[in-house]
């Protein structure tokens, strides 16, 4: 199970929009509402729910970037990963919400596009 979506030739597409005048924010937005699109699939583990008030989604201008944890849950990536050595399993939780998504990331990434390329006359 890979963590990443990989799309060939997009930076070479937003590079393109860009030299086309295309403004940096729309790719931004996009890819912030692919990157929620997994945020809202996404079912952590629930003890105290600290864990789920940490998700979120990063603006990128060619990728969308999903985190969880930080100074509130710094145990995130142990959750996600586990930690053989101290016998914590892993628990996928943003892995198995990606998987779930997948088809809805690539339908919104065109849409996106198909978009921003309409709205500058391309």
């Amino acid at each position: 199970m890979s963590d990443r979506i990989r799309v060939e030739g997009l930076r070479e597409a937003v590079r393109a929009l860009d030299r086309a005048g295309v403004d940096a924010q729309d790719m931004k937005d996009v890819m912030f509402a692919i990157g929620m699109l997994v945020v809202n699939a996404t079912m952590p583990p629930r003890d105290s729910g600290t864990l789920a008030g940490t998700l979120r989604a990063g603006r990128g201008k060619t990728k969308a970037v999903v985190r969880a944890g930080g100074a509130r849950a710094p145990y995130a990536g142990v959750i996600h990963y586990g930690w053989p050595g101290h016998g914590i399993r892993p628990q996928p939780f943003l892995s198995d919400a990606l998987q779930r998504k997948r088809s809805d990331i690539f339908r919104s990434l065109d849409q996106g596009v198909s978009q921003i390329l309409k709205a500058n006359d391309l």
